[in-house]
């Protein structure tokens, strides 16, 4: 059984509670999503090590959907957000580690065992249209920067950057560096997620969920390696298309999100 509500409660909500009787116990929650690389936050435009030289991140984004809240004692779960895209591209300056925050007001006050959370657009939301999305959407806002037209889909995320192939310690053009545009798209590759950890939200209170990705290893191989920078066919996803390194890719979401 699913229960359902939105970021604000509108006034006719609380005119027709005040007729039917009071709402449940309910609390708030903030869901706040950290970046890392290896461990430490991550520096849009600041080298990181990477297979033996380093690279440097530009843009970092993606996109988080079926948000979902699990409830510990009954089989009952809360719906919190449809869709958001979640951008670190201006989190540029070192220490300035704040989160990418969204919250939830008048959730059930009650035990929960985790949460589902999805990365990518939903097939039922991955329109070719614009005109498919309401005023103030989402995906209407972000229609323009992430729908790509010869793929018919959403970019699930947009990973870019430059890898140091000459390892001279500056970030800069072929033939002397990488550039890469790892942007992984299409239903087949949208990955739902179910992270457990049990925490209960009392009544009145404003509870913080944390996640942290620790983008490090998205950009891994399947036996924990990291992918060749060094190799063209890894440098992007969609230009040429490697539907292969986008199922990685997405698949890499799994070990980098964790529910602290």
């Amino acid at each position: 059984m699913k229960k359902i509500f939105y970021f604000i409660l509108l006034l006719s909500v609380a005119s027709c509670a005040e007729e039917e009787g009071p709402l449940g116990e309910s609390g708030n929650i903030n869901l706040n999503i950290n970046a890392e690389y290896d461990g430490e936050p991550l520096v849009i435009g600041q080298g990181y090590p990477f297979d033996g030289k380093q690279l440097k991140l530009d843009h970092f984004d993606f996109y988080v959907s079926n948000v979902t809240l699990l409830e510990a004692e009954t089989s009952d779960e809360t719906d919190l957000m449809e869709v958001a895209l979640v951008d670190f591209s201006d989190h540029d300056t070192p220490g300035k580690d704040e989160p990418e925050s969204f919250t939830f007001k008048v959730v059930p006050a009650v035990k929960y065992r985790g949460l589902k959370i999805s990365i990518g657009v939903p097939s039922g939301l991955n329109k070719s249209s614009v005109s498919a999305y309401g005023s103030g959407h989402p995906l209407k806002q972000t229609f323009e920067s992430h729908y790509w037209v010869d793929g018919g889909s959403f970019f699930f995320s947009k990973l870019a950057g430059v890898y140091d192939l000459n390892g001279d310690g500056n970030f800069g053009n072929a033939p002397d560096d990488n550039t890469f545009e790892l942007f992984p798209a299409k239903n087949s590759n949208f990955m739902p997620l179910e992270l457990l950890k049990e925490f209960t939200l009392k009544n009145g209170e404003t509870l913080d969920l944390n996640l942290v990705l620790d983008v490090k290893k998205i950009l891994q191989t399947a036996d924990n390696q990291p992918i060749s920078l060094v190799d063209p066919a890894n440098l992007s996803t969609y230009n040429p298309e490697n539907d292969d390194l986008s199922s990685l890719l997405m698949g890499n979401f799994e070990p980098a999100l964790e529910l602290e």
